[in-house]
């Protein structure tokens, strides 16, 4: 008979409407139904490519039930998705994800190029990626699609490296790159990004659990609109390595200003202790 965790779950009521309307005996009905969903939740996996949509991207690695399909539908049934649905084992299963807690309130009004560039002549104050529309922009940018499959997953197997060398309890982990985002807008350039895990490690048996939060910060200055400096000249943006005449003909007369802006993650995974039986691994020169 079915064990009382199953009789709450969709597949449990679907065998017993069958039960109900045809007579059909609820343990095989159950047999049937199991075969086409082993196991009554999944693990989200996406392809790991630069074509997965950002939406998809934000649910790889997650856990989620067959009797809750979300506004995106289960996984491989949205138009051309060819994500999949690893079957989750609780105790066996490995997973890992970051979910975005920070509110997002981007300007209505995205800046182009021209914005980037008046800005410099007419009120060259820092500015935040959501005052010029772009914070939303650029976590998708740094979180799905820089490299193969996006920062985050560099970060999630990163946070679980350390996680393994750490032991039981609490743990920091901080991290910090240059990127390119003129894929958001060109003006971006190499920017940089920071961040640090804060969390707890908990060791069960052959697998560990791993809970936080990540803070992220984002720094740029808007210098070398053209790159002209990085490229051509000093091999460098920086705007205390060339003289000051170089300066002001390469940033077109206008003044340097920053760009910053900063978002909070939930991260969450369970992990094999051991790395080499693990989907989660990193090596120091990716």
């Amino acid at each position: 008979m079915a064990q009382p965790e199953i009789i709450h779950t969709q597949v449990y009521r679907n065998a017993f409407d069958l039960y109900l309307r045809r007579g059909t005996p609820i343990e095989l009905s159950l047999k049937t139904a199991l075969q086409e969903h082993p196991t009554t939740h999944y693990i989200w996996r996406t392809r790991g490519d630069n074509k997965v949509r950002a939406l998809h991207a934000a649910n790889n690695g997650r856990i989620f039930s067959w009797d809750s399909p979300l506004s995106t539908g289960h996984p491989g049934e949205d138009y051309n998705c060819r994500c999949t649905a690893e079957p989750y084992v609780r105790g066996e299963s490995e997973f890992a994800y970051q979910a975005l807690t920070s509110t997002v309130n981007d300007s209505t009004s995205k800046w182009k190029i021209r914005d980037f560039v008046e800005h410099a002549f007419k009120d060259p104050r820092a500015v935040t990626l959501s005052e010029i529309g772009h914070l939303q922009d650029i976590i998708n940018h740094y979180a799905y699609h820089l490299g193969a499959t996006g920062i985050f997953d560099r970060v999630n197997r990163q946070i679980i490296d350390n996680a393994r060398r750490s032991g039981s309890g609490y743990f920091t982990y901080p991290f910090s790159n240059h990127y390119s985002f003129r894929a958001v807008a060109f003006p971006y350039g190499e920017s940089t990004v920071k961040g640090e895990f804060r969390g707890y490690v908990v060791r069960k048996g052959s697998l560990m659990r791993i809970d936080g939060a990540v803070e992220y910060l984002f720094e740029d200055e808007y210098t070398d609109p053209v790159d002209v400096r990085q490229y051509l000249l000093a091999g460098t943006s920086d705007p205390a390595a060339t003289r000051e005449i170089v300066r002001y003909i390469t940033d077109g007369g206008g003044a340097v200003y920053a760009i910053t802006d900063q978002w909070q993650t939930a991260f969450h995974a369970e992990a094999k202790l051991d790395e080499s039986e693990s989907r989660y691994q990193w090596a120091e020169d990716e």
